[in-house]
């Protein structure tokens, strides 16, 4: 009779791989120095460009999963 219980399974590992350095690089937020509504309206300009940024990188990094996934 076989006693499954004394079976020895190692588990199977695997690596997960590394995202690209670019993808995870910090990015340092523009402060607000102005005091006037044109102020206002620049910064927003340069909020959206540094979202641009990041969403970019968000979609980067989805692209990427997928290609692990496939691989």
């Amino acid at each position: 009779m076989l006693l499954s219980s004394c079976v020895k399974t190692e588990p199977i590992t695997t690596a997960c791989p590394t995202l690209p350095a670019a993808f995870i690089t910090h990015l340092d937020k523009t402060p607000f120095n102005g005091h006037t509504y044109g102020d206002v309206t620049q910064y927003a300009v340069i909020l959206k460009r540094e979202r641009d940024i990041c969403l970019n990188r968000v979609d980067k990094i989805r692209e990427w999963r997928v290609e692990q996934a496939q691989k």
